[in-house]
């Protein structure tokens, strides 16, 4: 802008400061996902990239779930063997007694099979655990997306 010596002019200037929002891909929610498509900032194809990684996040989610329930029956069987424990060190010998020994015994018998079984249940979904995982990762890293918004 020229401007004539000992005038005065006006230049308006436009501020601008640009605001930046990082985004973990791994830590989107579906709400987000569906917000961010509504609004425009991403395209259908990202969207739907998008929903595949947190569908496979919610597979994730499950198995681990299912692992922490295992878990918490094992606890709740240890903590019942406990009071079979103690209860039959409290019996002294006589012919009912005897029965309830037998009981108990069985009862603890069955619950050791529990346990196993649901260790094995655990170990099993582990690895369930970490092939979704994998293949979590593998989508991510290959998730290859170009847009101009």
């Amino acid at each position: 802008m020229e401007v004539a010596p000992n005038a005065t002019a006006m230049l308006p200037v436009e501020e601008v400061h640009p605001l930046f929002t990082t985004y973990q891909i791994s830590d989107l929610t579906d709400d987000q996902i569906v917000y961010f498509s509504k609004q425009g900032s991403v395209t259908a194809d990202m969207a739907d990239a998008l929903k595949k990684i947190s569908t496979q996040k919610a597979v994730v989610a499950k198995l681990e779930q299912e692992m922490e329930d295992r878990q918490k029956d094992i606890d709740r069987i240890v903590d019942d063997q406990g009071r079979l424990r103690e209860n039959m060190k409290a019996l002294r010998g006589s012919a009912e007694e005897k029965a309830l020994l037998q009981r108990y015994t069985k009862q603890l018998d069955d619950q050791e099979t529990q346990i196993a079984n649901l260790r094995k249940k655990i170990t099993d979904t582990e690895a369930q655990r970490d092939a979704a995982n994998e293949k979590l990762e593998t989508t991510i890293d290959d998730l290859n997306l170009e847009a101009t918004l």
